[in-house]
Parts: C-alpha cells; sequence; structure tokens
C-alpha cells in the first residue's frame, strides 16, 4: 500500500541535519541561489554601460550599524570551538514528498531525495550530483563532484577530496595530493611531503625522527641528532643556526654571533662569541681564553697564566712560584717568601720569621710575637711584643701594657685609664671617674650622676632626680621629686606630695602605724585592734577590728 504525504517538517528517518555526510570530515560547499536551487530557474542578471560602473559597486545609502556590534549571531555560535562547517541539505523546494512502501521509506523535494529500508540496512541520499549511501551499517559510499568515499569500516577507507586522494587499510594508509603525499604503517612508518618544501620521515622502532621544510628543519637518527634554522638542509654552511651531534660524544652548534663545541670524552669545550671576540677552549686541564682585552692559558692545576693588554700579566707555577705585575706594581712569591713592590712604590718582604715594609707606613716583623709600625704622619710608634708588652704612642694617645701586671691607656685631654693586674681599674674622661676593684668594689660618677657598690652589702645610684640606697639585709631607701620609700629592720616610712602638702606614714612592725595627710590623721594599734582616723570633719574609731563612725 503506498500512501502520499505532502508535509512540510523533515521526515524523522533523516540522520542529522546534513544526511548521510562523508566520513571523512570533507563535505561539500552549500551552492549560491540560482545553482543548487530550483532547477531552471536562475536569478536575475545585470548589465553595465560601457564605461560606467556596475550597480552593485554604487553606494545608494549611509552604511547602518548593527544595534550590538560585539553579538555573535546563533550560527556562528553553534559552531564556535568546533572544526565542522556543517553539510546542508541542498536542492530542497518549498514542497517535500514522502512515500511510505512497508519497510521502505522516501521524502523527495526538488534534486534533494532521500531513501531507506527498515531496519536501517540501507540508506541513500541524493543531492543533485552528490550520491551517498549506507549499506548494512558497514559500507558507506560516496560520488560527487568533489567528494568520493568507499568505506569498510573499519578496515578499509578509499577516499577524494577534490585532488587529495587517501586509502587506508588498516594500519596502513596512503594519500596524495598536489602538493604532496603521506604513507603511513602505524606505529611503525610515517612519511609524507608537503608545501612550502615541507617533509618528514619517523621510524619510532628506529629512534628516526625527520622533518624540514624550504626554512628549518629537525632530524635525529639514533644517537645522531641536527637542528636548523635558514636553508632547507642540515648543512653548517648554508644554516644561520645549527646544532648537531652524536649524544653523547660530539655536540656542535653555531649561529649569527656565537659558536660551540663539546666533545665529553675528550673533557673538549670550545665557545667563541662575537661580542668582545671572547673565546673559550677548553682539552682536559688545558684550559685556554682569548679575548680584545687579554688571554688565559691554564695548565690544570699546576700552570696559570693570563694576561690584560701589555700592562698586566700573572703567571703561576702552583705551589712552587708567582709572578705577576700591574703597570708598575709587582709581586714574586715562593713558598719561602712573598715580595712586593706596588704602584706607588711601597715594598713589601714576608717570610715566615721577618717582615719588613717601607711606603707610607713602615713595619717589622720579627718572628710571629715581635711587631714594630710606624705612620710618620701622625708620629705614631707602636710596638708588639706578644702576649706580654704592648706600647702606642702617637699625637692623639700614648698607651703601654705590661700583662698581665699594668695597663695605661691615654687619650689626651679625652680620657685616662690605670689598669693594675686585671683587678684594679682606675678611669677619668670628660664627664666623671670611676675607679673598680673587680668583682666587689665599684664607685665613680658621670656627670652628675654617682654610684657606689660594696658588693653585695651595699649598693647606692644618685642622680639629680633619684636615689637608690641599699644596705643589705637592714635598710633600703629609694627617693625620687615626689616620693619616699624607706625600710629600716621593722620599720616602714612612706612620703609623698600630694595636692595641699605632704602625706606620710609610719609602720612599727606589727605593732603600730601612724599617718598624716593635709586632711587629717590616723593612728593604729595591731592593724586595727584600737585606732582612730580624722579626715576633715569626718572622725572614726576602731575598737576589737571593728569601726565605729564618731562624726560625718
Amino acid at each position: 500500500m503506498a500512501a502520499s504525504l505532502a508535509l512540510s517538517a523533515p521526515a524523522a528517518a533523516q540522520i542529522g541535519p546534513g544526511g548521510l555526510g562523508d566520513p571523512s570530515g570533507t563535505l561539500p560547499t552549500p551552492q549560491p541561489p540560482g545553482q543548487g536551487g530550483q532547477p531552471g530557474k536562475e536569478g536575475p542578471k545585470t548589465h553595465a554601460a560601457s564605461g560606467g560602473e556596475s550597480p552593485a559597486q554604487l553606494p545608494t545609502e549611509a552604511a547602518q550599524l548593527p544595534e550590538d556590534p560585539n553579538a555573535i549571531p546563533e550560527e556562528v555560535a553553534e559552531v564556535i570551538g568546533s572544526d565542522f562547517d556543517g553539510e546542508y541539505e541542498r536542492g530542497r523546494t518549498a514542497e517535500t514528498r514522502r512515500s511510505f512502501y512497508g519497510p521502505y521509506y522516501a521524502e523527495e523535494s526538488g534534486s534533494y531525495k532521500f531513501q531507506t529500508i527498515f531496519p536501517p540496512l540501507w540508506l541513500n541520499r541524493t543531492q543533485g550530483e552528490d550520491d551517498a549511501s549506507l549499506y548494512g551499517l558497514s559500507y558507506y559510499r560516496r560520488r560527487s563532484p568533489k567528494v568520493d568515499s568507499d568505506v569498510v569500516f573499519p578496515f578499509f577507507w578509499k577516499l577524494r577530496s577534490e585532488e587529495t586522494f587517501t586509502t587506508i587499510v588498516g594500519p596502513w594508509m596512503h594519500s596524495e595530493s598536489p602538493v604532496g603525499h603521506d604513507n603511513w604503517l602505524a606505529p611503525f612508518y610515517f612519511e609524507g611531503s608537503g608545501e612550502d618544501g615541507m617533509e618528514y620521515l619517523h621510524i619510532p622502532p628506529l629512534l628516526t625522527f625527520h622533518h624540514r621544510t624550504a626554512r628549518d628543519g629537525f632530524s635525529m637518527a639514533g644517537p645522531l641528532f641536527c637542528n636548523w634554522t635558514g636553508g632547507a638542509r642540515c648543512d653548517s654552511r648554508t644554516a644561520d643556526e645549527i646544532d648537531f651531534g652524536v649524544a653523547p660524544f660530539y655536540f656542535y652548534g653555531r649561529d649569527d654571533r656565537s659558536e660551540y663545541e663539546i666533545i665529553p670524552p675528550l673533557l673538549h669545550y670550545y665557545h667563541y662569541a662575537e661580542k668582545g671576540e671572547e673565546e673559550l677552549d677548553v682539552w682536559g686541564p688545558l684550559w685556554m681564553e682569548h679575548s680584545r682585552a687579554g688571554g688565559v692559558f691554564n695548565i690544570l692545576p699546576l700552570f696559570w697564566h693570563n694576561w690584560t693588554g701589555d700592562n698586566e700579566a700573572h703567571t703561576t707555577l702552583f705551589p712552587l712560584f708567582h709572578y705577576g705585575y700591574e703597570g708598575d706594581a709587582r709581586t714574586i712569591a715562593t713558598p719561602l717568601f712573598v715580595d712586593h713592590i706596588d704602584d706607588e712604590g711601597a715594598h713589601t718582604f714576608a717570610t715566615y720569621l721577618y717582615a719588613r715594609h717601607r711606603g707610607r707606613t713602615e713595619l717589622d716583623m720579627f718572628t710571629p710575637l715581635v711587631w714594630s709600625y710606624r705612620d710618620a704622619d701622625i708620629n705614631l710608634e707602636r710596638t708588639l711584643v706578644f702576649p706580654f708588652y704592648y706600647r702606642n704612642v702617637s699625637n692623639r694617645s700614648d698607651d703601654i701594657a705590661l700583662f698581665p701586671f699594668y695597663g695605661h691607656f691615654e687619650r689626651h685631654r679625652i680620657y685616662e685609664e690605670h689598669w693594675i693586674s686585671p683587678l684594679f681599674r682606675h678611669r677619668t674622661d670628660l664627664t666623671g671617674w670611676e675607679t673598680d676593684l673587680f668583682p666587689f668594689f665599684y664607685m665613680g660618677r658621670e656627670n652628675q650622676s654617682t654610684h657606689l657598690v660594696l658588693a653585695p652589702l651595699l649598693f647606692d645610684f644618685a642622680s639629680p632626680k633619684s636615689r637608690q640606697t641599699v644596705v643589705f639585709p637592714l635598710y633600703w631607701r629609694f627617693s625620687d621629686r615626689n616620693s619616699v620609700n624607706q625600710l629600716i629592720g621593722n620599720t616602714y616610712y612612706y612620703e609623698e606630695k600630694v595636692s595641699g602638702g605632704t602625706e606620710w606614714e609610719f609602720h612599727l612592725f606589727p605593732l603600730f602605724s601612724y599617718g598624716e595627710s593635709p586632711q587629717g590623721h590616723w593612728w593604729n594599734f595591731l592593724y586595727g585592734l584600737a585606732g582612730y582616723t580624722r579626715e576633715g570633719t569626718m572622725a572614726k574609731m576602731r575598737v576589737a577590728y571593728i569601726p565605729f563612725e564618731l562624726s560625718e
């Protein structure tokens, strides 16, 4: 039984918005109206007069900006983030005819036609000259002017996209196009070529990887490698920048400003930099450097030689000899002595037991224990016989020490200090004096402050604002400008300046206490067994620690 239906909605049996497309991902380009639309109908044609301009090129009105220039059309937003262009049904007209013949379904609209048999063991879609079929959900066939496909999933793929032909059989793939080709046998072999002289060859089991263009490339075959820029091949004569080698035995690299070479088995390193014409060349213990400023020649670790221009050079034969000069200065050093003359003519000579310096200052050393130093500019003479004798005389000071018995240190008109043995010290200076007998006795003055300590019995510290005195353990007195606190045995006295006069109190522990203030006075016997307080007009007495108010 046949049923002819005229419906405007697409049939539910239609597969996807584009019907049966190309599994290779290459889709035909939609045709403009008049070519893929209604057969036999063409759009209106416009002809320009001779010598005139095309009407389409003449502005007719001011350009109008969209309301929201940043708005993204829905059809564009749907494909953002995807490489799928979308294959739209072509050749449809306003009328669609659908037919059902048992398991057979067909749909036609203009030059568009879709057919299938349920269950979908066969599907066919025709769009003008584009015909695609799927048989048994395993074989796909398509023929069109730009795209051809034969696919037996998943074993065999034969595809054409315009002038590009691709064949895939299992792990083997071959592709050809006007600009190159590809041959793969995954995962063992990959080879191909493309535009701009591009070619590649990868053989992972052999650690072989090669890729190059007309401008650069990289090649590796096991330990061999080469990476270059400038030119189509690995050639140090033509490349602008190149690095190649045989790891880990040899490495070489060069660019327009520098060059290097490394041979690890021979302990060799070479580097050249155009800036300053700096060059470093190392062969095992042989170390050589050269630049515009100077150079280095070393045979490590015994021989060292470096120079800077014609004015400075140093040579060392370790550990036996060193000689160097810089301008008018020179140095000679051996294990037995050092001799040095600086650029101002000062001369220093030193051995283990004797040293001598003559220049602006003078120094003599006899054995490491006796030293004599002189500075004529400040009339300074300093002598040291370690560790017993020290003498220092100059325009500013006069010091002498006979360790450990006597010491005198003086800075003229500033301070003077005497030591007799390590225990007695007396010092005077611009602000006061001090006499100490360590570790018991300390007495002195600093400006208007004094101190006296006879440890551990007497401590007395006085200044214009306060004084603290302790005669341990009976007497304690602390005073300042406003108050006095004094403890003598079992008596305590306190006095403080208050508004209107002085407030004081006296305690004879634990029997009696008495105190006065500008407002009155008070007394207690045994801390309240009996007592009396008067403050202004208020009077109070205590009997057996119970207070009784006498007046308000």
